[in-house]
């Protein structure tokens, strides 16, 4: 193992990466140890600010844990066995490409003197062998069935399709902003984000309208993705990978802002991110047939039959109030080719990382009070989660209900974003 662990060493050391590099050292030494460690021993080791903390503040762990896993994937991906890698919800490393030898105990045979051979009577012979061709022909004939996951409803349209998938990540385009005082200015720029400029060609557009803004504006113009989209990622990818096993489905990942209606053309779509990194190609068709409504600033949705707003409470920060209720967000809805479009979001980051976790796990769907079956229209799902500041800890369903999805490749939504009180669909109850 610390031969295989040498070349990722290296390869650490030329990208200068030394908090990676500590992180890996530290997670192989412990494997070796058989004591892997935890999410805050990681922390305290690895990302400590010079205090001990009795729980994770953040989500920095487990973003430099997937950072390594991706490196492991390009280091190892061309190089002869043995590998490394991190295996999915752990703190260890793992030796792979090795196959373990296994030497089975072997009875001591019985002695016989010499001259005394066991004689073994021909029946007995004969009987065994029928027994053994039986065996075979049974084999031959009714080869093992691997039984499939029961999959939890919600995800069935996609299971039974045989489209490729393209899983679409919710991205945001943030630009650098003076202040009033233009170049002038001491004050540093600070990082913009417009929903109505979603790419750098909508900024050029903006600045050929408003050129009186063009020195304000200043470097970096990046998309970004956060880091709960990127562990939320994570997790469906693994989903994704035992819903297609057997099958020729490719797989392609793409951001919000690279989205095309081709996509929609050829592929089953599978978005993952917050609500409010939903591109137009999805955010216009989805609350068309949703009976929510999302808010102007994308961190609350309104039931529109009913008017109950639901809103994260990570909207407004202080030192004396710890964020506690957030939602997530779940949508199974027809796309405009025959195809199918899931949604997996949430209004803030708790929200989105605990529908990661729900969404492959069938037996939590069913004990928050839904298991039915997904209709043609097309099903949405909100939960309320619990959380502790940026933590999920777990999620209560709040709603299901069938969408109103017909017609919404035909038509633009409304001014107000909202279907007509007679087409919005009426809300299930939920079982006390």
């Amino acid at each position: 193992m610390r031969e295989a662990a040498q070349v990722l060493r290296d390869e650490l050391g030329s990208k200068r990466s030394d908090k990676l590099l500590r992180l890996f050292d530290f997670l192989l030494e412990r494997t070796i140890d058989l004591r892997p460690p935890t999410e805050l021993e990681i922390t305290n080791e690895i990302f400590s600010t010079g205090r001990t903390l009795d729980a994770p503040q953040d989500a920095t762990v487990r973003v430099y844990i997937h950072r390594l896993r991706k490196l492991m994937d390009e280091v190892y991906k061309d190089r002869p066995d043995p590998g490394l890698m991190i295996p999915l919800g752990q703190y260890s490393v793992q030796l792979t490409g090795v196959a373990e030898t296994v030497v089975p105990k072997v009875a001591p045979a019985e002695q016989v003197p010499l001259g005394r051979a066991r004689s073994v009577p021909r029946s007995r012979l004969a009987l065994g062998a029928a027994c053994l061709v039986a065996l075979l022909a049974i084999l031959f004939l009714f080869p093992a069935v691997q039984d499939r996951p029961t999959w939890p409803a919600i995800w069935r349209p996609l299971a039974k399709s045989d489209r490729p998938i393209t899983i679409v990540m919710g991205d945001y385009f943030l630009f650098g902003q003076m202040g009033s005082q233009g170049p002038t200015s001491t004050a540093v720029p600070r990082l913009v984000w417009d929903h109505s400029i979603l790419t750098r060609d909508d900024l050029d557009i903006y600045l050929m309208r408003h050129p009186e803004e063009g020195e304000r504006i200043t470097p970096p113009r990046e998309q970004y993705v956060s880091s709960s989209t990127i562990m939320a990622l994570e997790k469906v990818q693994a989903i994704l990978r035992d819903l297609t096993r057997g099958q020729a489905r490719p797989i392609k990942l793409i951001s919000a802002s690279q989205l095309v209606p081709d996509a929609f053309k050829s592929s089953d779509v599978v978005y993952v991110g917050l609500l409010s990194g939903l591109s137009v190609l999805l955010c216009d068709p989805l609350f068309q047939a949703s009976g929510f409504t999302l808010g102007d600033t994308f961190n609350d949705l309104t039931d529109a039959a009913t008017g109950t707003k639901y809103q994260s409470d990570g909207v407004v920060l202080t030192e004396e109030r710890i964020p506690r209720v957030d939602y997530g967000y779940m949508a199974s809805l027809p796309g405009p080719a025959g195809n199918t479009i899931m949604i997996i979001a949430g209004t803030r980051d708790p929200g989105l990382l605990e529908m990661a976790e729900l969404a492959g796990e069938p037996a939590r769907i069913a004990a928050a009070g839904f298991n039915g079956n997904v209709s043609f229209r097309g099903l949405e799902m909100l939960y309320r989660v619990r959380a502790m500041a940026n933590l999920n800890i777990g999620a209560t369903l709040v709603l299901h209900r069938e969408l109103r999805s017909q017609g919404i490749w035909d038509k633009s939504a409304t001014a107000d974003g909202t279907p007509s009180p007679s087409d919005t669909p009426a809300a299930a109850p939920i079982p006390h």
